[in-house]
């Protein structure tokens, strides 16, 4: 059970920084990374009126403390490391696309929305929410976000496209009759520094020691591609590269029955598929069964089991270390009974956030993942899954609204990342590497074989 207590901080008092923001502030506060961006978009059909998009902006900023949150670099007299600032529409930005073609519009409005998410943002003054509104045709529009990680997550994403297309459907702030907003995001960073402390804290390391032991907060994956390590061939150049697989009806339905039957998770299948693909390379590349088998990811969880928090803009989610042991090489169904294992062990102690984790049981890695130099962060696997079904979208008299992805180039920072999307008919994988350490060859067939060992979950578990 989450024992934590919420507290509401004090807004006359000194705010502070989550631990998760405040690893990021003490190694990378002037570093722009893309990793550290996140965006959405939001295609909007029909007439659109600027003006009263920029109100609900505002709008969206008042309700969400976390939007109006700035990082001072002088704690000055209070001592806090974090501050409100009153709303504003500095980070409101109109764009018109200049394509004839709605279609080449389209693209040339997401190629905008990825440029902005390019520019720094000043951690300490704001805003670090930007809001861009790109006319395509009078009666097509993408209205697309981009926000600094260190105020939002991945599910806040939703959260905020909600918010504000109901606010801007409604005549007031008040007539949007949304839910209210149980936890402010600084309220819960302040109750995580009361919770975190003594007892508590010993209980919840001592978990983590033994699970971290031998591997660290970022497991190294122990991966090389022979190709790019090739010293007779030039080196290939830093840059994304990307492999993608659907999984399609009926093979989704025959995935979620053969889930259902293992009392598992999706989440747990594909964690077990990279696991033992992972393994394999680790064998073929002359590791002991021993070395090969203790498999350890980077994931995230989203850390809003709460009800109070989950209507909350923040970022709630923290990275975690998935350790599963495949020494003996277990039958795929056992190795997703031991990756269920290891995801609940997870969740049961979600409690201390990574940074946190890092800066006592592993302080050589603290803040590793934000600083300027790609050679600085050891080589790791990070693993998402979003099980967030269909894409949201909303409807109101002439107005339709639907969530679109902003494709950027956005390079794994351990070299290797495998991202889920569960979109209820179909399943999306995407393999996305550094080219620089893994190229098209070697991620083809790691795609390929992690896909096969999910399709032989599929045809045995329905037998």
């Amino acid at each position: 059970m989450y024992a934590m207590k919420l507290v509401g901080a004090d807004r006359d008092a000194a705010l502070h920084a989550s631990f998760t923001q405040q690893e990021r502030l003490a190694t990378g506060r002037n570093v722009h990374l893309q990793n550290n961006v996140l965006t959405f978009g939001c295609l909007v059909e029909g007439p659109l009126d600027p003006g009263r998009l920029r109100q609900a902006y505002l709008a969206l900023r008042q309700r969400h403390e976390s939007l109006r949150l700035v990082f001072p670099k002088d704690p000055g007299a209070t001592g806090g490391t974090a501050a409100l600032r009153a709303p504003c529409d500095t980070g409101f930005h109109v764009e018109h696309a200049t394509a004839d073609d709605p279609d080449d519009g389209l693209r040339q409005a997401r190629a905008l929305v990825a440029e902005a998410a390019t520019v720094p943002f000043d951690l300490a003054a704001g805003p670090l929410v930007r809001l861009l509104c790109v006319r395509i045709t009078a009666d097509l529009h993408l209205v697309g976000c981009v926000a600094d990680h260190i105020v939002v997550d991945g599910d806040s994403c939703t959260l905020m496209a909600e918010d504000l297309f109901a606010l801007y459907a409604a005549e007031t702030p008040e007539a949007a009759q949304l839910p209210p907003v149980q936890v402010q995001f600084p309220d819960f960073a302040h109750s995580e520094r009361l919770h975190l402390q003594g007892r508590t804290l010993d209980r919840l390391l001592t978990y983590w020691r033994r699970k971290l032991d031998g591997v660290g907060a970022i497991p190294p994956s122990h991966l090389r591609d022979p190709d790019t390590d090739d010293r007779h061939r030039p080196a290939p150049a830093r840059g994304l590269l990307v492999r993608r697989a659907t999984i399609q009806p009926p093979s989704t339905l025959r995935l979620r029955e053969g889930v259902r039957r293992q009392r598992a998770t999706l989440t747990a299948v594909f964690g077990a598929a990279l696991k033992d693909v992972v393994r394999r390379r680790r064998l073929a590349l002359g590791m002991t069964a021993e070395q090969a088998g203790d498999v350890a990811v980077m994931g995230s969880i989203g850390n809003r089991h709460r009800p109070e928090v989950r209507r909350s803009v923040g970022y709630f989610a923290t990275p975690c270390v998935l350790r599963t042991d495949l020494t003996d090489a277990p039958p795929f169904t056992d190795l997703v009974r031991r990756e269920t294992g290891t995801l609940l062990g997870t969740l049961r102690h979600q409690e201390l956030p990574h940074a946190l984790m890092t800066r006592e049981l592993d302080p050589e890695h603290y803040g590793v993942r934000h600083r300027g130099d790609p050679g600085a962060v050891p080589g790791y696997v990070n693993f998402d899954v979003s099980e967030a079904g269909a894409a949201w979208s909303f409807t109101d008299r002439a107005l339709r609204v639907t969530m679109t992805r902003i494709p950027r180039d956005e390079v794994p920072r351990g070299g290797v990342r495998l991202l889920v999307r569960d979109e209820g008919p179909r399943i999306l994988v995407e393999l996305r590497t550094d080219a620089s350490r893994f190229g098209p060859r070697w991620a083809e067939e790691f795609l390929t074989d992690f896909m096969a060992l999910v399709g032989t979950f599929t045809d045995r578990a329905v037998r």
